[in-house]
């Protein structure tokens, strides 16, 4: 039997040769939708921690902020966060360890600088802002102030800072103005300094919010100094700070006592106790060194004490607490804390025992001048009467200071900001959307009068 004739194997198919790339097949379609989705995704503003810092006029010259300037400035800030490659050595962007702490969110895949709306940064739209500005019915004096910054707000445009990593997102949110107060622009144009510059060439974005990690916040700071000849620092949130803005925020937005902002309210106290060093005898005769160390355990001693105090008022309370508080302005009840201590009256020992630091010693709570009636703060007012009542605390000692307020709406420090979104909201809930919304315009109004640079009488 003649054997089986081999059959031929049939050619292999040629591989696919690879194709040039081109700019439209780079990208998925999924990564161009997540890109898409990126672009347009909300800013972080609400649910989102910032520190706040103070920022002076930035010097533009005579370019305005054009998005080819823009674009370049993003290019720059960039390049020193990436670094450079000097002689083959990589040049980091940060020394001390710090580069391990940016390291571990990433590549930096994406830096954008752009000029965006505050009405979008607070989510407000054309029919809020005109509802706003219309103001309402009840409340005309406290809705005075909320109709000005609303009326204000269309045309005012945000400074946007955004970092991409590839585990991490950082931004930056240096916002303006957005009341123009008179006296203060007339004051600006008395200085000397004024008259040798086109007033046109600066920008006031006195207000600078930034999310990251602490050695990104010093770069970003470097960077805006350097390129814009100004002075960021960090804005410390006082007493003063703190109170006013919890009391602004219950004439606004009032309280919920139902819904996702009905909760709790949390008052962080804190204390300041001067240290006093005592004398002693048998310190006389030993050695300067001994001496040194005998002081510094007597001031390390005498200086400790109740660290902070975490006052917890549940929300169906709170209102209890207004009402109180508004019984007592009536009666024109003086503070709860007896006389004769000596510092009452006397502005030197009350700023002494309130560490001499800006917003503290209770002082700002009686006016300034004579027949000027003083600003009411029933809240805390009454959760001063009932602290002297039940545990025997002077509120209004000037070595009491107010650290930190927690309510459904924000969470404010010496140091962080952040406000909660509120949700999807049902009938009934007690707080509307646009309630809500004039509130954080109202805080973001007080912070920014805060933000701007100006004379202090001490």
């Amino acid at each position: 039997m003649p054997p089986k004739r081999r059959q031929n194997r049939p050619p292999d198919p040629e591989p696919p040769r690879p194709t040039s790339p081109s700019p439209d097949r780079d990208q998925s379609p999924q990564d161009e939708d997540d890109d898409e989705s990126f672009a347009h995704a909300p800013l972080p503003f609400y649910n989102t921690t910032f520190s706040a810092h103070r920022v002076s006029p930035l010097y533009l010259g005579s370019e305005p902020l054009t998005a080819i300037r823009l674009q370049l400035l993003a290019q720059r800030l960039r390049d020193r966060l990436v670094g450079d490659v000097v002689r083959g050595v990589q040049v980091g962007v940060a020394g001390d360890g710090r580069d391990a702490i940016i390291g571990r969110a990433g590549a930096l895949e994406m830096v954008e600088v752009s000029l965006v709306s505050v009405a979008d940064v607070l989510d407000l739209s054309a029919e809020d802002v005109e509802t706003l500005g219309g103001g309402g019915e009840d409340n005309e004096e406290d809705t005075t102030d909320l109709r000005r910054l609303a009326a204000q707000l269309p045309g005012k445009k945000a400074l946007h800072i955004s970092l991409r990593y590839e585990l991490a997102s950082c931004t930056a949110l240096m916002l303006p103005p957005l009341a123009e107060r008179g006296e203060t622009a007339a004051a600006d144009d008395n200085m000397e300094w004024e008259h040798s510059v086109n007033p046109t060439h600066f920008l006031r974005l006195p207000l600078l919010l930034l999310r990251m990690p602490a050695p990104l916040k010093t770069i970003i700071g470097d960077f805006l100094s350097t390129t814009f000849d100004c002075r960021v620092s960090a804005m410390r949130l006082g007493t003063r700070s703190l109170v006013c803005s919890w009391e602004a925020w219950i004439q606004s937005a009032g309280l919920p006592a139902r819904g996702p902002l009905a909760k709790d309210t949390v008052l962080s106290l804190g204390f300041h106790v001067p240290p006093q060093l005592g004398k002693s005898s048998s310190t006389a005769a030993a050695p300067s060194e001994e001496v040194a160390a005998t002081v510094d355990h007597q001031q390390t001693q005498l200086s400790l004490g109740l660290k902070s105090i975490d006052v917890i008022i549940p929300a169906a309370e709170l209102k209890k607490f207004v009402t109180a508080g508004k019984r007592l302005a009536d009666k024109q009840t003086a503070s709860p804390a007896g006389s004769g201590w000596g510092w009452e009256e006397d502005v030197k020992k009350r700023r002494k025992l309130a560490g001499r630091l800006y917003e503290e010693g209770w002082e700002w709570r009686t006016p300034p001048k004579e027949g000027v009636s003083p600003e009411q703060y029933p809240f805390t007012e009454a959760l001063a009467c009932y602290l002297k009542e039940h545990l025997g605390l002077n509120l209004f000692h000037p070595g009491v200071r107010v650290v930190k307020i927690a309510c459904g709406g924000f969470v404010m420090s010496e140091t962080r900001l952040k406000l909660f979104a509120p949700g999807r909201l049902g009938e009934g809930e007690g707080l509307s959307l646009l309630a809500h919304r004039g509130a954080v315009l109202g805080l973001i109004g007080r912070l920014l009068e805060k933000a701007l640079v100006q004379s202090v009488a001490v």
